[in-house]
This record gives structure tokens, sequence and C-alpha cells, in this order.
């Protein structure tokens, strides 16, 4: 029926031993291995590529009671209507500090997490463009860079109001971009002549 396969004793008795494995990056790759989806952009494990780095401050921004005594005063009253009133409103405070938050990490509104208390990202995000109609941003912005610890390192221009109360509120941070010409006009040599 079956037969037993019988294994020499000589080869039994020798084992093999495992191959040695190229050590591995966090990504998975090896140290040296040209191909790899997103090695460059995460330089892990890459010789000779530094990682990015973000400069953020060291903790997020806090109002003190004592700034914020200077503060209130500048914020326009909220009258709630009186037939449909409407959810209850944040407090001012909490939703200047989310906004704070939004400035100094460098991160879009939309990006604010609920868990800190300050509110959605969207709540912030009106209320700073309900400040910028009023024209008291531009105050406040110079108060709290003046005054906050971290305020010299808060961009501030981010969602500073040049040209009036009508410009929109920018949302997320943009770099400049430089014109670039087609892909066939950089073939032929072309550049932008304007």
């Amino acid at each position: 029926m079956a037969e037993a396969i019988q294994i020499p004793s000589a080869a039994a008795s020798t084992v093999m031993p495992p191959r040695p494995r190229a050590p591995r990056g966090p990504a998975g790759l090896a140290p040296g291995s040209p191909s790899g989806i997103g090695a460059t952009a995460l330089g892990a494990g890459l010789p000779k590529v530094p990682r990015p780095r973000r400069s953020q401050p060291l903790r997020d921004p806090e109002i003190t009671d004592e700034l914020w005594a200077r503060i209130e005063p500048l914020l326009p009253v909220r009258v709630r209507r009186r037939r449909y009133p409407g959810r209850m409103p944040l407090d001012d405070r909490a939703v200047l500090t989310g906004i704070l938050v939004v400035l100094a990490r460098g991160i879009g509104f939309e990006r604010l997490p609920k868990a800190l208390g300050y509110g959605s990202g969207m709540t912030c995000w009106r209320r700073l463009r309900d400040w910028q109609q009023a024209d008291v941003w531009p105050a406040l912005a110079q108060l709290l860079e003046d005054e906050l610890p971290d305020g010299k390192r808060i961009d501030f221009r981010r969602v500073a109001t040049a040209a009036g109360p009508d410009t929109p509120v920018t949302r997320r941070p943009t770099p400049p971009r430089a014109k670039q010409p087609s892909a066939v006009a950089a073939e032929f040599g072309m550049t932008l002549l304007r």
C-alpha cells in the first residue's frame, strides 16, 4: 500500500543553518533597497536620508485668566434669537483656544480633534470668520502674538485679513506655487514668458 519513505540516517543528523536575512526598516524594506513605495518620502531605513521634522510648539497654547480678561471686551456680543434659538453656542474662550491650536500645529481646521474639547474645527472656523467680518481679529491676533508665551511661533498671517472683512478665511496652509510649464513645453525646452 503506502510505502514509507526512509531517510538516510546521515542526512537526518545534518541540520541546515537558517539563511541570514537582511535587516528590515520600519517600512519593511531592506536598507539598501532601491524599490519600495514611499521609501523616499518616509526616509525610513535609507542611509543618509533625513526624516522630515515639523517644528511645533512644545505644547498647545493656553489662554490664562489674565489674558482672557483683556481679550473678552474685544469680542462682539452674540445675541440669541428668542424664537427657535437653536443650540447653545460654545464658549468663546474654548473656540479661541481651538483656533490657536490649529494655527500652532499648522493643520487645517477640519483636522482639529474634537476630543480636545474646543469644539469642531468647523465651529472654530465659523467663529474666526465672524470675528474677521466684525473686524475684531487683527487686534485680537496682535494681542495674542504679544501676550502668549509661544505667540511668536504661531503663524497668524495664515488667517490674516489683508484686503478687508469680505476676504475669505484660509482653511489650511497653502504653500505658494510657482508657475510651471506644461509637460510638452518642458520637453521642447520652452519656458514661461510671463
